[in-house]
């Protein structure tokens, strides 16, 4: 037994337990890796949204990704004042030089950061200090493995347990927890483990070698330009803009490829709609085929008089009109988008219905089906409404497009407002607004240098935006909450669900010309760049609002980059399953669209039946969508022989949560 014992260790099967042990330490890699180890273990905390666990795998590359970039500032600030192979308390008292003018700049009161470059200051602190501690813990780490490299394996295992358990300290109290049964976050699964860490490898590796690639281009360049500042500086420019024109290149190589999609004519939507009051029908003056996939999908569910008399239970007043102009009727010129829509508008007869309700979408051209539907039963079909797309692309990539939207939003209101000019008063339809999340954000800024007097300008009535971005004038300027002398005190209000609405009394309701609908916990309604320095007020203590988890806390970069991951993560619905959470609107759409456009009255009993049929035309929408063939395709509403058997007032439920399903079997949101 002795024998092979030493045999054993000749082979070098101690030595190799040891490297092993010390790459997998926390402290042994890098100064950066303390660090790193809390950034991969926030990624299992708490969000505003339900995560896969490749969701969660790219949140966590992404966060270890940056939490190496902050700490390679604090590192190279070390390394001017000690070097790395000085002795190991010169190094110790450089991080602690680093560390303090952190701490001190850390320790900036909370009242004093509502100015971003005070909260700048602050972050900035807060990343120098944690930098500096990990880089101790690091430094002390190696130490220890060199001073003893012929102990046992557990040795740099329990040193760099002992040395990061304060770093790890504040976020296992963020730790996942089984949750209630009412929180619709899904609790922690073991088995999601190894997809979850393989996805951020993935990231890390792919963010680490595009670092080195561009150093690598970098150096390549300066030996090519030759020795000198000057040279240095124009090799450095010369690579900077060579990445960034691959990066743009690529960027609108990809955007191309998803803007395909709005050619693709799916089986479900090739025929042309029969009624001549849409868009897309044979005496329509736009072509079906230039609708675009959500422009063909929009004319195509228009619901009908027989449908409207079965739900609300009394003669419908008229069918619908719907008009709408796709990006490929007019591409060149908004103008000629717009006037098409005023053209459209004319011939169906718009202008004789009581309401006109003008709709902004998203980057694709989607418009939410249920509020169309919820509007068109509520006014027993006496309703027109009209969309312009100015994009083919997801929201997150046509941010560049929403001044394109907002100008062309803008022409489509002031023709609708001279067109009624000639009308006289008592003939003049109701001007109604809607938009949800950038649809939101087009065409509140419209008027966002007038406030409420752009609602009188443009002949608005009311409007109602749901899932309003940050990013909009109006949430930034602080009109949506009453703080600015455009919006007098009681015009504007901003709701997380329907009952906080419904608690007004009739004079404060009547008041009201612009509704936000604005979930706590929706990430893209509170994205924005003030999250990488400052801390937000939904994450303040006592402000949490519904959905928020209470143990989610506030850091530098990282909280950004965890909101990021979920506004990615929240224009997944299921199809069918209304909810009121995150970026689903579709559980309060009905009764916000009654009560916040004063629509004709309905019953808690016609309310209920809506909402049970737009739970069922939703989903047959899914089914038609998802069609190999058109004639295995649910019929339409129009297509029905037998209404009154077409609809089940029942829904049937989709298959699983979207965040449990397959990418294959959802539904993309289409924003």
């Amino acid at each position: 037994m002795l024998r092979a014992t030493v045999m054993l260790r000749e082979g070098g099967w101690e030595a190799q337990a040891r490297r092993l042990a010390r790459a997998l330490s926390p402290v042994a890699v890098s100064p950066a890796a303390p660090r790193e180890t809390v950034a991969a273990l926030d990624a299992w905390g708490p969000s505003l949204m339900p995560r896969s666990a490749r969701v969660r795998g790219v949140a966590m590359g992404l966060g270890v990704l940056g939490a190496r970039a902050t700490s390679g500032v604090a590192e190279r600030l070390t390394r001017l004042l000690a070097p790395a192979d000085a002795p190991l308390p010169a190094r110790l008292v450089a991080w602690a030089v680093v560390g303090g003018a952190g701490a001190a700049l850390a320790a900036v009161p909370e009242r004093h950061c509502r100015k971003l470059w005070v909260a700048s200051l602050q972050s900035t602190g807060l990343l120098l200090r944690d930098g500096a501690a990990g880089g101790v813990v690091h430094d002390v780490g190696r130490w220890l493995q060199l001073r003893y490299p012929d102990q046992q394996v557990v040795r740099p295992l329990a040193s760099g347990a002992v040395h990061t358990a304060g770093l790890l300290y504040r976020v296992s109290r963020g730790l996942p927890s089984r949750g209630s049964a009412k929180d619709p976050r899904p609790p922690f699964e073991p088995t999601a483990m190894p997809e979850t860490l393989a996805t951020s490898y993935v990231v890390t590796t792919l963010g680490m070698g595009l670092a080195r690639g561009f150093v690598a281009s970098r150096g390549a360049l300066e030996s090519y330009f030759g020795p000198g500042p000057s040279k240095r500086t124009l090799a450095r420019l010369v690579n900077a803009g060579l990445w960034a024109g691959a990066a743009a290149a690529t960027y609108s190589a990809g955007v191309a490829y998803v803007g395909r999609a709005n050619q693709r004519v799916e089986p479900g939507y090739s025929t042309p709609p029969p009624s001549p009051l849409v868009s897309g029908s044979p005496e329509s003056l736009l072509p079906f085929a230039a609708l675009g996939q959500q422009g063909r999908r929009y004319v195509t569910d228009v619901v009908t008089p027989e449908l409207i008399e079965q739900v609300m239970g009394e003669p419908a007043r008229d069918h619908p009109i719907r008009a709408y102009v796709g990006f490929n009727s007019e591409p060149l010129y908004q103008t000629g988008r717009a006037e098409l829509a005023l053209a459209e508008l004319e011939r169906a007869g718009a202008f004789d219905r009581s309401v006109l309700l003008l709709i902004s979408p998203t980057g694709t051209g989607w418009v939410d089906h249920t509020l169309i539907e919820a509007a068109e039963f509520l006014t027993r079909g006496d309703i027109a409404t009209c969309c312009i797309q100015y994009a083919r692309y997801p929201s997150f990539l046509s941010i560049q497009k929403v001044a394109l939207g907002r100008g062309q939003f803008r022409l489509l209101l002031w023709g609708v407002t001279q067109r009624l000019a000639g009308l006289p008063p008592e003939r003049r339809p109701r001007v109604l607004v809607f938009g949800e999340s950038m649809g939101a954000w087009t065409s509140s800024d419209v008027i966002m240098f007038q406030g409420i007097k752009g609602f009188d300008h443009y002949g608005i009535d009311r409007a109602l935006w749901v899932g309003l971005p940050w990013l909009a004038k109006w949430s930034r300027s602080g009109m949506t909450r009453g703080s600015s002398t455009l919006v007098p005190e009681g015009t504007v209000g901003v709701f997380d669900h329907h009952d906080q609405l419904a608690a007004l009394d009739d004079d404060q309701r009547s008041r009201l010309r612009a509704v936000v609908v604005s979930h706590d916990n929706d990430p893209i309604a509170v994205l924005g760049p003030d999250l990488l320095v400052q801390r937000p007020p939904w994450l303040a203590d006592g402000q949490r609002g519904r959905g928020v988890p209470h143990t989610m806390r506030w850091q530098p970069l990282g909280t950004f980059l965890q909101t990021g991951m979920d506004a990615m993560n929240a224009m997944l619905l299921t199809p069918g399953e209304f909810a009121s959470f995150g970026h689903d609107y579709r559980g309060d759409m009905a009764a916000f669209v009654r009560d916040a456009y004063g629509l004709p009255e309905a019953t808690d009993e016609q309310l209920e039946q809506i909402e049970q049929v737009l739970r069922s035309l939703e989903f047959e929408r899914y089914e038609r969508i998802k069609a190999g063939r058109a004639d295995t395709a649910s019929p339409t509403p129009a297509d029905r022989d037998n209404p009154a058997g077409g609809v089940p007032l029942r829904s049937r439920r989709a298959p699983g949560s979207p965040w449990l399903r397959r990418p294959a079997d959802r539904e993309r949101g289409d924003r």
